[in-house]
């Protein structure tokens, strides 16, 4: 009997050893060091991984060895394929110094396992953002917007901001003292998102230069939403298979800010037919009907629908096409 027990325990161990194994490869990365970053700034990383299973991968919970991160588990239940993430908050607010913590992130479906994250980094007390991150909100594309941050300095009389760098090319900064006086110092920094910014979510960074040789950087990060002034769904029609010179019908919906009117739609391989409204409209809705032209049978094309507006700013919107062309319809 003790022998039969002791047979079952190992197996159950090497069971459970095998299943983390398994459920840490699939974990695109496991480490993460946040670098040196100023207080009360807003410091998140994810950590994303993918289900390889035929069933449900469910997260049961994800605890944490320090109190200087936070752990949210952002998707309890991934489906057979999908990608899941665990969010780390650096609590800058609140800690300072060097830190480091281990998150356990507990899997209870298909199999049980644990596995174990790690983050760190080093938190500065005598420099603080405010606010802790340059947040834009939601502009519109083609438009500009600007913002300010306050840099706030304790320490070295002699400490300053030799220059502020921008990840992007649209993105310009600028930075100014403000005050210095025993040892406090305060900075302004005026950031600025041009028009030229690609429409769609933007998460970037700024980095402060400063004549501290022990560190000499400090990261800030930059989100903003870059909203097209007109939205297309969908941005793709994957049309599958298709029978030249028959028509098919797909439903096409433009969104806009403003209204506009659509003049025209083209394609380099359809010939499409649609009722446009003659008045300015914020929302049209398109039922198209669509031709496919002569091209090669059997092979995979690729092509474009191009619709013309009235507008100024971006008069044309492009909506990709993916399809095969048959020669005859099946029977």
């Amino acid at each position: 009997m003790r022998t039969l027990v002791a047979t079952a325990m190992t197996i159950a161990v090497w069971a459970s050893t095998a299943s983390a194994a398994q459920l840490s490869s699939m974990f695109l990365i496991t480490n993460h060091d946040f670098g040196t970053v100023a207080r009360a700034a807003k410091t998140e990383h994810r950590f994303y991984f993918n289900n390889p299973y035929s069933q449900p991968l469910h997260v049961r919970s994800v605890r944490t060895s320090c109190g200087c991160t936070t752990p949210t588990v952002e998707t309890e239940i991934v489906p057979p394929g999908g990608r899941g993430s665990i969010l780390a908050k650096f609590n800058t607010g609140t800690h300072t110094g060097s830190r480091a913590a281990t998150l356990t992130v507990t899997f209870d479906k298909p199999t049980f396992a644990e596995i174990q994250l790690h983050v760190k980094g080093y938190i500065r007390s005598d420099v603080v953002f405010q606010p802790g991150e340059a947040t834009f909100g939601n502009i519109m594309q083609g438009e500009s917007k600007t913002i300010e941050v306050a840099i706030n300095y304790a320490g070295k009389p002699t400490w300053q901001i030799n220059q502020v760098t921008a990840g992007d090319s649209f993105i310009k900064v600028s930075h100014s003292e403000v005050s210095r006086q025993n040892g406090k110092i305060q900075y302004n920094l005026v950031v600025n998102i041009s028009g030229d910014a690609p429409a769609g979510p933007l998460e970037s960074e700024l980095v402060v230069h400063t004549n501290d040789r022990n560190l000499t950087t400090v990261p800030l990060k930059l989100v903003a939403n870059i909203a097209p002034e007109i939205s297309v769904s969908p941005q793709t029609l994957s049309l599958g298979d298709i029978v030249q010179g028959e028509p098919i019908k797909q439903m096409v919906v433009l969104k806009g800010h403003e209204p506009f009117i659509i003049q025209s739609i083209q394609s380099d391989l359809f010939t499409i037919e649609a009722k446009l409204a003659e008045e300015s409209r914020t929302l049209h809705a398109l039922p198209l009907i669509i031709k496919p032209n002569a091209g090669e049978f059997g092979q995979e094309l690729k092509g474009k629908i191009i619709i013309s507006t009235d507008l100024s700013t971006k008069p044309t919107i492009e909506i990709g096409t993916v399809f095969r062309l048959k020669a005859t319809a099946e029977k």
